[in-house]
């Protein structure tokens, strides 16, 4: 008889192979959320466990940015000088200091184009 406790003992892992190194390594050098992924799941579809997974290793794992460059000053920056807004968009990020000093401008204050006291002249 086919159960979820026999399923689970015949797929017992011991290594994994990472999609971007393509080497099989030890389960200590993938995430849990990784390995989770990779193993057998009793409720999920047939279809589903049939499937190879792809998991990546700590190593090839990408980082979080602790970083990110004003695109305004050009200034390479820990993530506190950035809005939680501006983080999200890496290549368009303006840091804090930037967006307050261009609030600071005031758009409409530049001298009027005409001499006239007029508001409009026709």
């Amino acid at each position: 008889p086919h159960s979820a406790t026999n399923a689970n003992n015949n797929q017992r892992l011991q290594k994994l192979r990472c999609v971007f190194c393509n080497t099989d390594k030890p389960l200590d050098a993938f995430s849990q959320t990784q390995i989770s992924k990779a193993t057998f799941n009793p409720y999920a579809p047939h279809s589903y466990n049939k499937k190879p997974k792809q998991v990546t290793c700590k190593t090839c794992t990408s980082r979080q940015n602790t970083h990110l460059t004003c695109m305004m000053c050009n200034k390479r920056q820990p993530l506190d000088k950035f809005a939680k807004s501006q983080r999200r968009n890496a290549e368009k990020a303006r840091c804090r200091k930037c967006i307050e000093k261009r609030e600071k401008e005031d758009v409409w204050a530049s001298d009027p184009d005409t001499d006239s006291d007029d508001e409009y002249d026709f």
